[in-house]
């Protein structure tokens, strides 16, 4: 299927997640890549693990958060004798609130503590919590967070819920850091069935190869979503249809699949995709839909479809 994203499990995808950023944050020296300046005056980055009160005091309030990649940025923490805890950050264009719990296709990040037992990580829900970010420039950051992060390594169990997190930072580029790409990060997101679906991993196309064709595709940890529009290469509002062009909305559980797939192709499926925006880079728009089982599935009774919004990068 064109377009096609697959969420693997939460915890290989935050191993080597967070690997990159304690390898990305290990070098974040000055910003030449020297040895780690003194603590800027009020740097910090506290927060509260389970209710009890954590203050860095060994990690990027005193070396300062790195930047190599445009949007990419870590930020680290460690409490002596106590937790560590790890921000990593993907796409991010400048000051706003974003989604933790998600991966490098869209905007926003993940959020984890671990100390000497074990480690904790941010499922791949699209909405384990959020940073705000208030300041952002290409040497100061600034804002708060929370997030609930599930038991991931080691003896780890149960959830460590972090909430009143702020942080007061240094930037510190490693090297030329070029504009954040105008097709960087995205957005998938409705009411499903009355429940919130934020999604993780995000993907949009516009494939002109014989009939054009959309391709909006993203799921979390618990759902997968599909827009496929063909014939469609203008802002506009388009009925779901089977013909005379196929225009369809799909969702399925990612647990017991074949039983849970709804589509607005199945019998009395309905409603409508609007397209506010089409550029060589993006792909912007909403949607509602009345979903009904999918043809040849054992899926039973309808789904609703609200609030859809989405804000695709395009990947071709």
């Amino acid at each position: 299927m064109i377009g096609e994203v697959t969420v693997k499990s939460f915890a290989t995808h935050r191993v080597l997640a967070s690997l990159l950023f304690l390898a990305v944050a290990a070098c974040s020296g000055g910003g030449s890549g020297g040895p780690a300046g003194p603590n800027q005056s009020g740097s910090r980055l506290t927060a509260a693990i389970d209710g009890a009160p954590w203050v860095s005091n060994l990690g990027a309030e005193l070396s300062g958060v790195p930047i190599a990649v445009p949007g990419v940025y870590s930020i680290s923490g460690i409490q002596s004798n106590g937790y560590i805890m790890v921000i990593g950050l993907f796409n991010i264009s400048g000051p706003g609130t974003y989604p933790l719990g998600v991966g490098p296709l869209v905007a926003g990040g993940f959020g984890q503590v671990s100390n000497a037992t074990g480690g904790w990580v941010t499922p791949q829900s699209g909405e384990a919590g959020s940073i705000t970010i208030t300041t952002l420039t290409a040497s100061h950051m600034a804002g708060t967070f929370n997030f609930v992060a599930a038991a991931l390594t080691g003896t780890a169990t149960g959830t460590r819920t972090i909430t009143n997190g702020t942080f007061d930072l240094e930037v510190k580029p490693q090297g030329t850091i070029g504009p954040l790409p105008a097709n960087a990060g995205s957005r998938l997101s409705a009411t499903i069935g009355g429940t919130n679906f934020n999604a993780a991993a995000a993907i949009g196309q516009l494939v002109n190869i014989g009939t054009p064709l959309i391709s909006i595709t993203g799921n979390n940890d618990a759902r997968s979503l599909t827009i496929s529009l063909t014939g469609v290469t203008t802002p506009g509002t388009y009925p779901l249809t089977s013909s005379p062009a196929n225009r369809s909305i799909s969702v399925s559980n990612n647990v017991n699949t074949f039983s849970n797939i709804w589509s607005s192709s199945g019998q009395g499926g309905s409603g409508s995709v609007t397209i506010t925006a089409i550029t060589a880079s993006r792909i912007q728009g909403t949607f509602t839909a009345t979903l009904a089982p999918a043809p040849g599935t054992s899926t039973t009774g309808t789904l609703t479809v609200a609030n859809g919004v989405f804000d695709m990068g395009r990947t071709n």
